[in-house]
């Protein structure tokens, strides 16, 4: 691996190093750029921002003839590490978020691959480096003010739902549930294709390593165009309403975490797990997970029913359940909801 000027710009645009002045370029991320990209691949991805563009437009930017141009963005999209699709037979190209899309694409894509036949060791050494600089990354980023700054207008970025059987009314005060928390409306309200993921990409990442925990799999889910562009490319399939929310409902009773973005109408439904998910693995190691991701639901316990097994300490993802007189206690700084 030969690390270049365009990996280091590029590491920096995917760390809105513009924005966050304080952030820092490790050494782990531009191996894994290295190890993805050519330096010619950087040099054009560098180009790309959210708005799409033509391949015309990338082109000049970089003072390359389109022919030249056109081949590699094309190559960078079917490898699903840029945002590539087709409008009126005009290709149009944009860039993809380092974490989690890049990331989770290759994961859907090694098992994709492998399911064809492919020896995985490219996506094998692309986790390897990967959680290299998550871990590095993290240690950094695990400063509360630091993690602060990377709220959107202190707005927590990610969202823990419920699938709303689990959701009961406080005694003497009720529940205001907004649409945006109840899971059947909102996959009812975006009138969009339905897709589950054939992998999990943090489980499969820990699979690649050798790690795998083996809980559920085809759990993890999508909406809108992400679906269809799942489907399109054989990393998931198609499916009805009563099968998504069944799902969501199997990953529910087994334990998982439904993480979507924190927006009213989300187009990404995970279903995590703390062991393997890499963004509940860096939310345990915050004295308070919430400053990230919040939900609308308080978990409470029940006296009545308490009977002081311990049960709940190893089903709390946050670890934020202790013992106290042989009664549970939420530490509410921990719990995500």
């Amino acid at each position: 691996m030969q690390i270049g000027p365009a990996h280091r710009a590029l590491a920096e645009k995917y760390l809105h190093k513009d924005t966050f002045k304080e952030i820092i370029v490790l050494d782990s991320l531009l191996n894994v750029l290295a190890y993805t990209f050519t330096e010619e691949e950087a040099e054009i991805i560098n180009q790309l921002g959210m708005k799409m563009q033509s391949p015309k437009s990338i082109a000049k930017k970089v003072n390359r003839p389109v022919d030249e141009v056109q081949p590699i963005l094309q190559s960078l999209a079917e490898r699903v590490l840029i945002i590539g699709f087709t409008v009126k037979g005009v290709s149009l190209y944009g860039l993809m978020p380092l974490y989690p899309m890049v990331y989770d694409a290759q994961m859907l894509m090694s098992d994709k691959k492998m399911r064809e036949g492919d020896s995985g060791e490219f996506y094998k050494e692309f986790t390897r480096l990967f959680k290299e600089f998550w871990e590095e990354f993290n240690q950094w980023l695990c400063s509360q003010e630091v993690a602060k700054r990377y709220q959107i207008f202190g707005v927590p970025y990610g969202r823990i739902i419920s699938v709303e059987r689990a959701i009961e009314a406080s005694p003497g005060l009720g529940v205001i549930a907004f649409p945006t928390d109840i899971y059947s409306e909102m996959v009812e309200r975006s009138k969009k294709s339905l897709c589950l993921i054939n992998v999990c990409a943090c489980r499969q990442g820990m699979v690649l390593l050798g790690k795998g925990c083996g809980r559920l799999e085809n759990t993890c889910s999508t909406m809108g165009l992400p679906a269809e562009g799942a489907i399109k490319a054989g990393m998931g399939r198609r499916v009805s309403k009563e099968e998504f929310l069944e799902a969501k409902m199997r990953a529910t009773e087994s334990g998982l975490v439904h993480m979507t973005e924190n927006t009213r109408d989300p187009i990404l439904v995970c279903s995590c797990c703390s062991c393997c998910c890499a963004i509940m693995r860096t939310l345990k190691q915050f004295n308070s997970p919430n400053i990230l991701t919040q939900s609308h639901f308080e978990a409470v316990i029940d006296p009545e029913k308490c009977k002081g097994f311990k049960i709940c300490l190893d089903f709390c993802p946050m670890g934020a359940i202790t013992m106290k007189d042989k009664e549970a206690v939420i530490d509410y700084k921990r719990c995500s909801g």
